[in-house]
C-alpha cells in the first residue's frame, strides 16, 4: 500500500452543505421544544391551581400553532431542499397525537392525556436531537 493510497473514511470528511430551509427547521424545532416544555409547565399548574386551566389551554394553542410551522418547515426540507423526510414522519405524527391529546384532554382522561403529553414532550426532544446532530457545513 502506497502512502498516496486513500482512506475509505477520511479522518476530515467533508459534510455535505444542508438542504434548504434547514435553518428554518432548527428554529421551529426549538420552538416547539420550547413550547412543549410551557405545556407541560402549566399542567403543573393546572393541579396546582385554579387559574391554570387557561395557562394550560393558551400554552396548547402555542404548541399547535409551533407545531403546525414545524410540519411547514419539515415539508420544505424535504420537497424543495431534498432533504429527509424523517423528519416530515415524526412531525406528521406528533400532529395526529396532539389532535389525540386534545380530544383526550377536553374529556378530562387524565390516565390517558398525562401519559401521551409526555411521549409528545420526547418525541419533541427527539426531534431537537436529530435535527440539531446533523453535520452539515453552514
Amino acid at each position: 500500500m502506497s502512502s498516496s493510497a486513500k482512506l475509505p473514511f477520511p479522518a476530515h470528511a467533508e459534510h455535505a452543505p444542508p438542504p434548504r430551509f434547514f435553518g428554518l427547521m432548527k428554529a421551529t424545532t426549538l420552538l416547539l421544544a420550547a413550547a412543549l416544555l410551557m405545556q407541560a409547565i402549566t399542567a403543573g399548574q393546572l393541579l396546582s391551581n385554579e387559574g391554570g386551566r387557561q395557562l394550560h389551554d393558551a400554552t396548547g394553542g402555542a404548541v399547535s400553532v409551533t407545531l403546525a410551522l414545524q410540519v411547514i418547515a419539515a415539508l420544505l426540507v424535504w420537497r424543495v431542499g431534498h432533504g429527509s423526510a424523517r423528519y416530515l414522519v415524526i412531525s406528521a405524527s406528533m400532529v395526529l397525537l396532539t389532535g389525540v391529546q386534545f380530544v383526550v384532554g377536553a374529556s378530562g382522561d387524565v390516565a390517558i392525556h398525562v401519559p401521551l403529553g409526555v411521549v409528545l414532550f420526547g418525541a419533541g426532544a427527539v426531534l431537537v436531537a436529530q435535527v440539531w446532530s446533523t453535520r452539515t457545513t453552514d
